[in-house]
């Protein structure tokens, strides 16, 4: 079975961005499902899943982040990040969560409108937490309307989850709980499409990863204002 899930999705890779791209992200999925020891590649239209709320129109199909993506910005995320909750916005399966427990964080939370992702996302954290018995998470099935950004998120994790419309307002949440607990708080935005909305609201570039022109990967935080 995942051997046909593997096939299937190099196929959907290379159909729509190339051999080249096709090859690498076969070999990044193959390594690292076996490394992470969970069940995350796929690519689905979203309009199969059972969703909760009215946002399906403003949401991309579900594919998880590569994972030299991942890595990539993880490995350059401030230390003092680890200290805090781990928020991923659209967290489809888990997968950015899983690799965010390899790489120290202790605390995580994810949310999803599908409810068969999030049903998934609980079977690959299980598994993640066996590997990490001090792991804390919890996983929401809802949309981003009940969506708030507590005091103890650290990091925000973004896999280009929907269009400009609620990424807007993703901003909005993430402005409002900085103003009202003032602290460090750092946006690993993958794919950033719509990364312009994060510059006009004051946010600064501290990382950027780009390989084949397709991955892409940032680490942004809010530029602190002059006293």
């Amino acid at each position: 079975m995942k051997l046909l899930q593997h096939i299937n999705y190099f196929l959907y890779i290379a159909s729509n961005w190339g051999i080249r791209i096709g090859f690498f992200t076969l070999k990044q999925e193959l390594k690292g499902e076996k490394k992470y020891g969970i069940n995350t590649t796929s690519a689905n239209d979203l309009a199969e899943f059972q969703i909760k709320g009215n946002q399906l129109s403003h949401a991309t199909e579900y594919m998880p982040v590569n994972y030299f993506t991942i890595e990539s910005v993880l490995e350059h995320l401030p230390e003092n990040a680890r200290q805090g909750t781990f928020l991923d916005i659209g967290c489809g399966k888990g997968r950015a969560l899983c690799v965010a427990a390899a790489y120290r964080f202790t605390k995580l939370y994810g949310i999803d409108f599908a409810k068969q992702l999030i049903q998934q996302a609980e079977q690959n954290l299980s598994l993640t937490k066996e590997r990490f018995p001090s792991l804390q998470y919890e996983l929401s099935w809802s949309d981003i309307s009940t969506l708030e950004i507590k005091k103890d998120i650290s990091t925000v994790f973004l896999f280009n989850p929907f269009d400009e419309v609620l990424m807007k307002n993703i901003i909005q949440k993430i402005n409002s709980s900085l103003q009202q607990y003032p602290r460090e708080l750092y946006v690993l935005y993958c794919s950033p499409r719509h990364e312009e909305l994060f510059f006009a609201d004051g946010y600064d570039v501290l990382y950027r990863i780009k390989k084949y022109n397709f991955l892409e990967g940032t680490i942004l935080s809010k530029k602190k204002s002059k006293s």
